[in-house]
């Protein structure tokens, strides 16, 4: 029983930081915008623009439509930005509103 909750703790508390400009990616985060990667994860961008993200396992990272797109890419989905990367699809949340 710990070790089923240590491991939900861990789920979603672990965050993996990437910073997308050694990716090879034209992607940059902004200060204080909210992102989704791969329409499951929510990501947030640091002060060294690093984007962090959870790491939920979710039915969407097995759409080949968002982990297979082109790299440097970018496009809108109602309101929302949207950018194709090494990780796959990540686009803004709230229309791109910054959160302080």
């Amino acid at each position: 029983m710990k070790a089923v909750i240590l491991l939900g703790v861990f789920l979603l508390a672990a965050v993996l930081s990437v910073n997308a400009s050694e990716d090879g990616d034209d992607f940059k985060c902004t200060i204080g915008v909210n992102y989704k990667e791969n329409k499951c994860n929510n990501c947030f961008c640091s002060q060294d623009r690093v984007l962090g993200c959870t790491l939920r396992l979710c039915e969407s990272h097995q759409d080949k439509k968002l982990t297979n797109c082109e790299k440097g890419t970018t496009w809108q989905e109602g309101c929302e930005q949207c950018w194709c990367t090494k990780r796959g699809t990540i686009c803004t949340i709230d229309c791109g509103k910054v959160h302080n």
